[in-house]
């Protein structure tokens, strides 16, 4: 039995976890598993995570049952988890320990010699999964925890030494504050999660808060190019690792960019000054070849081979939606993506402009109301590289419904901007649509929520009934 040096002291065998089947949940039950836990947990819903956990021996049930739940030795749960949910409560009749997600991802990661945390307003599953599969390729053997899932590791964790403990770092409710990284990774900083942070401002501090966890023999790698984060530079006591484009005077620069036609990157790498070679990214993107550059320092400071690294970024694929194809059928290529700020949007838009295509169509479907309230200005000029838009109805999960802005209004903003832009109400009638107007050479962008999804597969479907 491994121990949980949080919860050291105490006989803990078996745990317990409200709300199961979530991504970042999910994964660490997987974690506590292969570390010899006994793992059981309740959920809403039954999912393939679900399904993957019960296969791998937890007792998983559906909905909420505190005589089910039983004794275990530590309850964790989910920040959407409240005070009045049963399992809690029992929890709490019985004085078994309750311990938040977030406070056990960081004491897994204590767990182990170094953890290496990647954070970013944007691009963390992206730059983590980057991460991780260089150290894989380079035989560091990491345990991965990332929030969405890839296929080299066969879904979203992987249990390996307890040298390395690689994860995302999310700054939502400052979650990343409960970590704490030997190697911590700043992708950008850009104003988000609006119900949580009351402006950049605020969102720079919890940013400075968490590089300040990393000890002074650790490593801040940090993005040069982002105006954003640059501040942390001369904030922190750690050694800090500057990355970015087109600056031989950073510790990891990307230079000479050059893309194919399916928008992939070759560019010369440098490294303190001194020429690695010209690797090509499987990924397409400017952006990255930024998060390639965050993954390239992470692993060679923590003893990756050079030569090890520029190889296996050759077959280096990034997460499921993230730009994933989801057809190319009838020449018309159809890509899903998680993207929900207007960064990312204009980031995976800007990739579709870079490949071959006659016209982009984007459909969007905004999360939060409070998000596009705040951000709607920044939303309405994220869409600049498509032809056309279709904005589905805001997906709301966490708040009460908003009046002052929907995405009706969005699209009508859109269009004052030369844009086609539509608002459709229903995953059918936008799947409808594109089906009838798309042309051979246009690409369509899926982006938002994991229900909007939908829309990329049933186009997919359409077109194979075709053949």
């Amino acid at each position: 039995m491994n121990e949980i040096k949080g919860i050291s002291g105490k006989d803990v065998k078996k745990v317990h976890f409200i709300g199961i089947g979530g991504v970042s949940m999910s994964g660490l039950a997987e974690i506590l598993i292969g570390m010899g836990f006994r793992v059981s947990g309740s959920d809403i819903e039954i999912s393939k995570f679900t399904q993957k956990l019960t296969g791998l021996g937890a007792d998983v049930y559906l909905g909420h049952d505190a005589l089910r739940m039983g004794r275990p030795d530590l309850v964790v749960y989910t920040a959407a988890v409240h005070a009045d949910n049963c399992e809690y409560q029992k929890a709490q009749e019985l004085g078994i320990p309750l311990m938040s997600r977030a406070v056990l991802l960081g004491d897994i990661m204590k767990s182990h010699d170094r953890g290496i945390a990647v954070s970013g307003a944007h691009g963390k599953t992206t730059a983590t999964t980057m991460v991780s599969y260089l150290f894989e390729k380079c035989g560091l053997d990491p345990t991965i925890h990332i929030g969405g899932e890839a296929d080299f590791i066969g879904g979203t964790v992987k249990s390996g030494s307890d040298r390395f403990f690689i994860t995302e770092a999310c700054e939502y409710t400052d979650t990343f504050l409960n970590l704490n990284p030997f190697i911590g990774i700043v992708l950008n900083i850009d104003y988000d999660h609006v119900d949580w942070f009351c402006d950049l401002a605020d969102m720079q501090q919890s940013f400075l808060e968490f590089a300040r966890l990393i000890p002074k023999e650790g490593y801040l790698i940090v993005c040069h190019d982002d105006i954003n984060s640059r501040f942390l530079e001369d904030s922190v006591d750690c050694h800090v690792i500057k990355y970015g484009l087109m600056d031989k005077s950073l510790d990891y620069t990307a230079m000479n960019l050059e893309y194919d036609s399916d928008g992939k990157a070759s560019f010369d790498l440098y490294i303190n000054g001194k020429h690695y070679g010209k690797p090509r990214l499987n990924i397409p993107g400017t952006h990255n070849v930024l998060n390639v550059l965050s993954a390239i320092a992470a692993c060679h400071l923590s003893g990756g081979a050079i030569e090890d690294i520029l190889k296996a970024l050759e077959s280096m694929m990034g997460p499921r939606r993230r730009f994933e194809l989801r057809s190319d059928a009838n020449g018309i290529k159809v890509y899903a993506d998680y993207a929900h700020n207007p960064a990312e949007i204009n980031g995976t838009l800007e990739i579709a402009s870079n490949m071959e295509h006659n016209e982009i169509w984007a459909v969007f479907e905004p999360h939060t109301y409070t998000r596009v309230l705040v951000l709607f200005d920044d939303f309405i000029k994220s869409f600049g590289y498509a032809d056309h838009v279709i904005m589905a109805d805001i997906y709301n999960d966490r708040e009460e419904t908003g009046t002052k802005v929907s995405s009706r209004l969005m699209a009508e903003e859109i269009a004052k901007t030369g844009r086609d832009s539509i608002f459709l109400p229903d995953y059918d009638s936008i799947t409808e649509h594109l089906y009838k107007n798309m042309k051979p050479g246009d690409i369509a962008v899926i982006l938002g929520s994991k229900f909007i999804e939908c829309v990329a597969d049933k186009l997919a479907d359409k077109y194979k009934s075709q053949v």
